[in-house]
């Protein structure tokens, strides 16, 4: 299928106007406001979950610790992750997504987070999972756009709108909703702590050996670096990042995002 060019993509986009914003005191109350991304991923797939009907067959790929598992469980919700995986959760069946070991037009909706990225072709991908979907089948999906490095080596892409609805058109799904997850501030809330501890963690003497560094040097950095860890991580963790969940609304146009949550529907026919 051909491309649909960038002028058409951006005349189509329409992205939910609320960008993931969980009210100012949140069903989730401290925790969605000290973690708004995994918040509002949560709040997304409740919400998609109740549009799907009694016994709709639901996939979780690369479910990982089957984490939503309880937010479809009236539905026929199975889970499968990569061989070997990072977790220890028994899934209903193991394979790669490019090769997903079920029927054509099986599943009603396909729930895919934060897995995109760890895909070395995320349009093979997708084209898989449309197999899989029956006519008018969702997958709802998240993805990042600012993060750090991780599940390295497997870190392959981030994603914008305009990504995703150029993946969404070569593989022939439509996007029927698309969301921006937070703004700027969402971004400096969770990053800045996180670059504290991702600082210790560096220096951490018990992986020294494994990363090929001094033991006695990195007992050294992290004696040095413990009052600034003492000092800067409460306040950031603890003071700043609540401030910035709700300064975030300052933020209008949201470019600076953590990332998306979409629901891209299986089109009945497909077109040339």
């Amino acid at each position: 299928m051909a491309s649909v060019p960038a002028t058409r993509i951006k005349k189509e986009i329409r992205l939910a106007p609320s960008h993931g914003w969980l009210g100012w005191w949140p069903e989730g109350g401290w925790r969605a406001i000290f973690d708004p991304e995994n918040a509002r991923i949560q709040a997304f797939l409740v919400a998609q979950a109740a549009l799907l009907p009694p016994g709709a067959r639901v996939l979780d790929a690369s479910a990982g610790r089957r984490t939503y598992a309880e937010v479809f469980h009236l539905r026929k919700y199975e889970s499968c992750d990569v061989p070997d995986g990072f977790y220890q959760q028994q899934h209903d069946f193991e394979c790669y997504l490019d090769a997903i070991p079920r029927p054509d037009d099986h599943f009603d909706a396909v729930i895919l987070t934060q897995v995109l990225e760890h895909v070395p072709n995320p349009e093979t991908v997708l084209r898989e999972i449309r197999r899989v979907l029956k006519p008018s089948g969702k997958l709802l999906l998240t993805v990042p756009l600012t993060a750090p490095l991780h599940g390295e080596p497997w870190h392959f892409f981030h994603f914008t709108h305009y990504a995703i609805y150029e993946l969404a058109a070569r593989v022939g799904m439509q996007v029927t909703e698309c969301e921006k997850i937070g703004g700027s501030f969402w971004v400096l809330g969770k990053r800045v702590p996180d670059a504290f501890r991702k600082l210790m963690k560096q220096y951490d003497p018990t992986r020294a050996r494994k990363r090929g560094q001094s033991v006695i040097a990195c007992v050294l950095w992290s004696i040095a670096l413990f009052p600034i860890w003492l000092l800067f991580l409460p306040v950031t963790a603890y003071l700043f990042r609540p401030l910035c969940y709700w300064t975030d609304r300052l933020d209008i146009e949201k470019s600076f995002t953590l990332g998306y949550t979409a629901v891209l529907e299986k089109a009945c026919k497909r077109e040339g």
